[in-house]
């Protein structure tokens, strides 16, 4: 891990910003600028991993494919060399975006849900999306954490095209058997490796906005096996059995992006999220009762 003010590349390291299972993501900027970027370095450890070192350099070839307002650009990669016989590690430079992921946006049990905010943002990735498969590139992995939001939440960015492949060359399954994605918003023809198409991440998408509207996803479930039998057979739950102010309307909208069969689901992400605004058009939030807030208070 490297500490501010380290120079890496010819990026100087501002902050360290956070890391998951692979890689570590700074605030860097170039060495006599100014402007703040990104810097996503992928561990030493996974850098022995081929199949790591693979997946890295397909996000930053695939994402470089795309531009759009809405998907987080990427810039430049490159190597940091390593004491033989240790391979070099990996780098890329991405857009910095200032604020948190969209798991801001999942209500908790006493802040209801906001769905001018909701819609702002999956109408904006929606757009991001259908982009992406104008372009041939799915991304396989949409969920909360993989969307960025400005501090001011005016702005919201799809990232992270780690598993994302191009249309006509995906492979569902990795070699190991074991499903590429994320289980609580993976579509049922992902979870049984078969043929993926720009629906696949239309449900992904569903299911993200079933969250942030309901605070849970549609499935949840205590174990993967669970989760994923839920996807494959068990009836697409009601958003007004959670949320009992949101429109009843809103429960057949979901159910067809939510279909088992891909072929049922909407055309494009675009006309699923605009029935969704026109239905929640007009919708008005109650408040928390102050009650409620005075129980609450120690």
């Amino acid at each position: 891990m490297f500490g501010a003010g380290s120079l890496v590349s010819g990026y100087i390291v501002d902050a360290h910003l956070g890391g998951g299972a692979s890689a570590d993501v700074y605030r860097v900027h170039r060495a006599g600028q100014s402007a703040p970027l990104a810097m996503k370095v992928l561990h030493t450890d996974a850098t022995t991993h081929e199949k790591a070192r693979e997946r890295f350099a397909r996000e930053f070839d695939i994402a470089s494919l795309l531009r759009h307002p809405h998907i987080v650009a990427v810039f430049e990669k490159g190597e940091i060399p390593a004491a033989p016989p240790a391979p070099p590690t990996l780098w890329m430079t991405t857009q910095y975006v200032d604020g948190p992921d969209s798991s801001a946006l999942v209500p908790g049990p006493d802040a209801p849900c906001d769905p001018a905010a909701v819609l702002m943002v999956a109408e904006q990735i929606a757009d991001a999306l259908d982009y992406a498969h104008s372009m041939d590139v799915l991304h396989r992995d949409v969920k909360p954490a993989n969307i960025l939001l400005t501090a001011d939440r005016s702005c919201a960015y799809l990232t992270d095209f780690g598993i994302a492949q191009l249309i006509d060359d995906v492979k569902p399954l990795a070699s190991n058997g074991r499903v590429s994605g994320s289980i609580a918003y993976a579509s049922p023809e992902l979870l049984q490796a078969q043929q993926l198409t720009p629906a696949t991440d239309l449900y992904a998408l569903a299911c993200t906005m079933f969250e942030w509207l309901t605070g849970l996803p549609p499935f949840p479930r205590g174990t993967a096996f669970a989760i994923t039998y839920a996807h494959l057979r068990d009836p697409v739950p009601t958003l007004t059995a959670r949320v009992s102010w949101l429109p009843t309307s809103l429960n057949a909208v979901f159910a067809k992006a939510l279909a088992k069969d891909p072929a049922g689901r909407y055309r494009s992400c675009v006309e699923f999220t605009d029935i969704v605004s026109r239905t929640l058009r007009g919708v008005e939030v109650p408040q928390v009762r102050a009650a409620r807030r005075r129980r609450l208070r120690p």
